[in-house]
């Protein structure tokens, strides 16, 4: 009898024992599980419930911080043609699927609503090593659309309007001058987006190629557009230092516009025609 009954003890504290190894640990003041533990009250093998493999990668963090009269949509894809998400933050995807991605290849594309009255002032984003490049509506190919690209950190956006016709601050931006006959007309664009715009002119100042804000960072450029009077032709175009390239049609996509890049000094352009060949 004595046997019997230790047996039956021994059996009740293994049950014990077990249902207490096979639940969640508790906090005991509010009652939710404690690191290590997982759905399902499995334990998680090294205590980090972030490891757990059914989290989803919800990429980089892109947040957008705004004054009163702009507004951003952002969409999942590159294709901006719907309506978009009105919110103040994003997160980097996949290009074509939408799916978010954190491996350094996803990007966000957000297009800008503007108050009446009111026009872009400038994109600042925080992290410059975060990113790779920011475009505009030249790749975007919708106005005020822009596209964040190869995101590999979290960022924070600060988008700037201003009145309509404002008065620009150019000592923000190296001056370009163009030295041409008559001839030749230039017509300049703020961004690379060349339908739409331009405007006829002989100075310039170099520019963000996405968003057209003057910067004096390295990075700026000035695109351009030639138009030559009957029976001229382009001869040449010499620039003085101060830029990495000049480039022609084959990047601009526009016969006789041209791309000077990466500004870094006050510049000269000089103009050559010739009488166009028979």
């Amino acid at each position: 009898m004595k046997k019997n009954l230790i047996a039956i003890l021994l059996a009740v504290m293994m049950c014990f024992a077990f249902a207490a190894c096979t639940q969640p640990e508790e906090n005991p003041e509010d009652g939710t599980k404690l690191p290590g533990t997982d759905i399902g009250g499995e334990k998680d093998p090294d205590g980090d419930p972030d490891d757990d493999p059914s989290n989803t990668d919800k990429g980089f963090t892109v947040t957008f911080e705004c004054d009163d009269h702009v507004t951003v949509y952002v969409y999942e894809t590159q294709d901006m043609s719907g309506a978009g998400v009105k919110t103040d933050t994003a997160y980097s995807r996949d290009s074509e699927t939408g799916e978010p991605l954190g491996d350094g290849n996803g990007q966000v594309n957000f297009k800008l609503v503007f108050d009446d009255g009111y026009e872009l002032s400038s994109i600042d984003i925080d992290n410059a090593d975060g990113y790779n490049n920011l475009k505009g509506s030249a790749d975007t190919d919708v106005e005020n659309g822009y596209r964040i690209t190869k995101i590999t950190d979290n960022l924070t956006v600060t988008v700037t309007s201003q009145e309509e016709g404002a008065e620009e601050d150019y000592t923000q931006g190296y001056k370009v001058t163009f030295v041409c006959d008559e001839y030749v007309t230039v017509t300049v664009y703020k961004t690379q987006d060349l339908s739409s715009g331009g405007e006829v002119t002989f100075v310039a100042y170099s520019r963000e190629s996405g968003t057209g804000a003057l910067t004096k960072s390295g990075d700026g450029q000035v695109n351009f557009l030639l138009t030559f009077a009957d029976g001229y032709e382009l001869d040449e175009i010499v620039i003085t230092e101060g830029y990495k390239n000049l480039k022609g049609d084959e990047d601009t996509g526009v016969v006789n516009a041209y791309r000077i890049t990466k500004i870094s000094a006050e510049l000269t352009v000089t103009v050559k025609v010739k009488h166009a060949e028979a």
